[in-house]
């Protein structure tokens, strides 16, 4: 009877040691959750105040290069030129609206000139509406820090070369940025094939 008592007393207390093993388990594991989740939200918060400080910079670094390039001679010049060819062509178009009608043209087909070029302006529009909103979402899906980099280098260039450039290439500066940027895409597009190709 006294064996069984001892024997149960000492099952009872291996039973508590285990219950107590388990708890410190059990608290060991909650501490070591508690920690990876503060230093997952540290991490976050770190990686989200990089991404403000970088934002903030590469705004700043945009905003001089921005007032460099208006500063420009030759991109204030090229700025205007860009802005006032569509103002010119609608001025064109206005004095030959109002023209056709002391023309000697029947006053059908005066009427009918009228609609189709009105259309045809309307569809021009519309087609270059669509290309460029087509051509921004395909830059969107492939921008990433090289096409910033050239971006940012390529306004840099034309803000700081740019009355040396049009002494000797009679070339709109915005144009010239566009053409850089384009040259860009298609190289990095050239070499992505030429790399799937040698890795077939």
């Amino acid at each position: 009877m006294e064996a069984f008592e001892q024997a149960q007393r000492k099952q009872e207390e291996a039973e508590k040691q285990a219950r107590q093993a388990e708890y410190q388990t059990e608290r060991v594991r909650k501490r070591a959750d508690v920690e990876i989740q503060r230093a997952r939200r540290k991490a976050k918060s770190e990686v989200e105040d990089m991404k403000e400080r970088q934002f903030f910079w590469d705004w700043g670094y945009l905003c001089v290069i921005f007032f460099s390039l208006i500063q420009n001679g030759a991109s204030q010049r090229d700025i205007l030129q860009l802005i006032m060819l569509p103002v010119n062509w609608c001025r064109e178009y206005v004095i030959w609206f109002e023209q056709l009608d002391y023309m000697g043209y029947p006053s059908g087909e005066v009427t009918f000139e009228r609609i189709v070029s009105m259309v045809a302006i309307m569809a021009g529009i519309v087609g270059c509406v669509i290309l460029v909103w087509g051509g921004i979402e395909q830059y969107r899906k492939i921008w990433d820090d090289i096409y910033k980099m050239v971006l940012i280098s390529s306004i840099s260039f034309s803000a700081v070369l740019g009355n040396m450039v049009r002494e000797y290439l009679s070339l709109n500066l915005i144009f010239l940025i566009f053409l850089i940027n384009m040259g860009a895409i298609f190289l990095r597009m050239y070499l992505s094939k030429k790399k799937n190709k040698f890795i077939l």
